[in-house]
């Protein structure tokens, strides 16, 4: 059954990095060495039989069907790999309801936040070429800075724990921006509470360029898309849906009429939320993560267990682009994991490292219960069972406009 929708002009594009192609919740605080020894004992539990992870499999399958169709989503697609092989991938509905296009694992959708993983990956690519260090001030590596911002650690920022607003202008230039931003006063105490904060990852990619010498874009792409060949992974820059780009999609404030919607990500968002990607190209980062190819075993430290401390005492619940936590709907295993939303995007990505486990899922449509299909997913491939429904959790990279 194809979801309903209702016609209305619609401008989306993919600005497909030529020059990227050739050459982006669950908390938890700072993790342990005795948290840590838990996640490895837990993941020495038997695997369940080929047999069972077949039902499984199978489970999956009809629980996104099932969901789809109740909730009236338009395209859902959904990867599972373990051990560097992909064990479940499937592409579900339409890409463009309007023109017929099915989705298919090469369909391109917006990461919207979860670019920040990438960003996050980036910056520590530089702490191990000795390019960065996070604990210099921020006006090192981002001119233009004023008043408390020109001191801020790099590592409370790449942290959100610097108490930079979350939202300015997104319609003016970086120079413009940092204007604002400077005329604006900190949200909190630097280093006295987590407080999620897209123009963080603004002014984290600015870090990165300054550092790498070269523009962000082109950073991401030669430390993480060429080395791991995603090569259809870009940025969202225009507009324009094409045969392999999805068309977004609102549902009138959850009142279930589909109907296209315009996908805007302006510069503001560029660390924070701009890249683009397929499932087909996601295996491959997710694969290139838990294989530890990218950094330093100092590195992936940083990025899947340790969270800077909070000046309170209290641990941090976020840092580098993801959320750590001991989930136990799962049986008990450390994940780190982040979500992305605009209107039109809902994205996920879970790992579970010693496991060797990542899950992706991309659509076209962002509400609650699209992401619920994928942590549900994520359940049944552990335990068997959907489990209880986790409540809905902010939004990440909101965009102005009707959804």
């Amino acid at each position: 059954m194809r979801p309903s929708t209702t016609k209305r002009a619609f401008s989306f594009s993919l600005l497909s990095l030529a020059l990227l192609a050739s050459g982006m919740s669950w908390f938890s605080g700072f993790a342990s060495h005795k948290a840590h020894a838990q996640n490895v004992a837990a993941a020495q539990r038997p695997e369940p039989s080929a047999a069972e992870m077949a039902s499984r499999l199978a489970a999956i399958d009809a629980m996104v069907i099932r969901r789809m169709q109740m909730f009236n989503v338009p395209a859902y697609v959904l990867a599972i790999v373990k051990d560097g092989r992909t064990v479940f991938q499937k592409a579900y509905g339409y890409a463009d309801l309007e023109k017929n296009i099915p989705a298919t694992t090469d369909t391109v959708f917006g990461l919207a936040s979860v670019t920040k993983s990438f960003t996050g990956v980036t910056l520590l690519s530089l702490v191990d070429k000795g390019l960065v260090n996070l604990d210099d001030p921020l006006d090192k590596y981002v001119d233009g800075l004023e008043g408390p911002y020109r001191k801020l650690p790099v590592r409370w920022v790449a942290s959100m724990a610097a108490g930079v607003p979350s939202q300015l202008s997104r319609e003016v230039p970086w120079d413009k921006e940092l204007e604002i931003l400077n005329s604006t006063p900190l949200a909190s105490e630097p280093g006295s509470q987590y407080l999620y904060s897209n123009f963080s990852y603004r002014l984290v990619g600015s870090v990165i360029a300054k550092a790498y010498g070269k523009h962000y874009l082109e950073a991401v792409r030669e430390t993480i898309l060429q080395p791991l060949g995603m090569s259809s992974t870009a940025t969202t820059v225009i507009m324009e849906p094409t045969g392999r780009v999805a068309q977004a999609y609102g549902d009138g404030q959850g009142q279930g009429q589909l109907h296209p919607v315009s996908y805007k990500n302006p510069a503001v968002t560029t660390a924070a939320g701009m890249l683009a990607s397929t499932s087909n190209d996601m295996i491959k980062y997710a694969n290139g993560l838990l294989s530890r190819q990218i950094l330093s075993p100092r590195a992936y430290q940083l990025l899947w267990y340790e969270r800077p401390p909070l000046t309170t005492g209290e641990p941090n619940k976020w840092a580098f682009g993801f959320a750590a936590a001991t989930n136990q709907a799962i049986g008990g295993f450390h994940q780190v994991s982040w979500n992305g939303g605009t209107p039109g995007v809902a994205s996920l990505l879970i790992l579970v490292p010693e496991k060797n486990y990542g899950l992706v899922a991309l659509s076209n449509l962002r509400k609650h219960d699209v992401y619920e299909i994928g942590k549900t997913a994520h359940r049944l491939f552990f335990t068997g069972a959907e489990g209880q429904p986790e409540p809905p959790a902010q939004p990440q990279v909101i965009v102005p406009g009707e959804d």
